[in-house]
């Protein structure tokens, strides 16, 4: 949309970019001097005060307010604040439905419901690391060897329980090798060690003590996961809550199998199982080994987002 709108960047995130403004730098002055030569704020935070902080200071400057909720609002904790506030802006992007039936209210704001995939651009994406690049080498001389993948920003929990789901992972790998298919492996993407060390270090125990360690690769760095999903059979997203799940998207836009637990709705051609049981978990991985190679349809086309966010923008 570069053709159309100037646009300036505030980021939130830990790594600062060399020509975007980063909030963590607390240069309030820098941050309102972009707000009121803004005519549009598109906000995207995914932390709940910030997303606060943000909308208020725009309403309070008369910003046509733009707001994008890329998670389920439910989790959060403050769905009575968040559907106020997002009543009082012009426009709400919600990527589920459960998230847009949580906050949706009348009022002067506009409330759409669209997923937030985008086709990557493989031009853009990094290579894989060599280490996974070699295990997975590695592990493909196995005769019949079928490779799993799924990923998580840090290792976050929900209701008391691992949010991406990483324990149930390792649980249903396990099964399936007692149940002798030694052939299955997954690599599974930690991006950041930010938080919980000690529960990572409880997982490679556990690795240790069931004799897993050729069949499970726990990467801490982050790394491209649509170059890793190229590489792998099956994509599980084993997460016990959820917005709209970019890695489930771009694994059925390249048509790769999809196995998601039942928390919320997923796209079309997903197949699903039992939220945090590992026990059914194992038994559809068994299944989609069983039907490997089957070719499958895309189930996520492109979107003209261009239009979509135009007419947003302009209206």
């Amino acid at each position: 949309m570069k053709d159309k709108y100037d646009f300036s960047i505030v980021d939130e995130g830990h790594t600062r970019y060399r020509g975007e403004f980063n909030l963590r730098t607390l240069n309030l002055v820098m941050y309102y001097k972009l707000l009121f030569r803004a005519d549009i704020v598109h906000i995207h935070s995914g932390v709940f005060i910030l997303r606060v902080f943000h909308i208020i200071n725009s309403l309070l400057l008369h910003k046509k307010t733009i707001v994008t909720i890329h998670r389920d609002p439910r989790i959060e904790g403050h769905a009575t604040t968040t559907r106020f506030l997002l009543g009082k802006c012009d426009h709400a992007i919600l990527v589920n439905k459960e998230g847009y039936d949580a906050v949706r209210k009348s009022g002067k704001c506009q409330y759409h419901l669209l997923p937030a995939f985008l086709p990557p651009l493989l031009d853009e994406e990094p290579s894989l690391p060599s280490e996974i690049l070699d295990w997975i080498g590695s592990f493909k001389k196995n005769n019949g060897a079928y490779i799993c993948c799924s990923n998580a920003w840090n290792l976050v929990f929900h209701n008391n329980e691992d949010l991406y789901g990483l324990d149930i992972c390792l649980k249903a790998i396990n099964r399936l090798c007692v149940s002798g298919f030694r052939n299955v492996g997954l690599v599974f993407v930690v991006a950041s060690c930010t938080a919980h060390a000690e529960v990572l270090d409880a997982y490679k125990k556990y690795i240790s003590d069931n004799h897993l360690e050729n069949n499970i690769l726990i990467w801490e760095h982050p790394t491209s996961f649509v170059r890793l999903i190229q590489r792998c059979d099956l994509v599980l997203r084993t997460t016990n809550t959820d917005g709209d799940a970019i890695s489930i998207r771009e694994s059925l836009y390249y048509r790769k199998p999809v196995l998601a637990s039942d928390v919320v709705r997923r796209p079309k051609a997903t197949m699903l199982f039992k939220n945090r049981d590992f026990i059914d978990l194992a038994h559809k991985i068994a299944s989609c080994m069983a039907h490997r190679g089957e070719k499958m349809q895309s189930a996520c086309e492109p979107i003209d987002y261009k239009t979509l966010y135009i007419n947003i923008y302009n209206c």
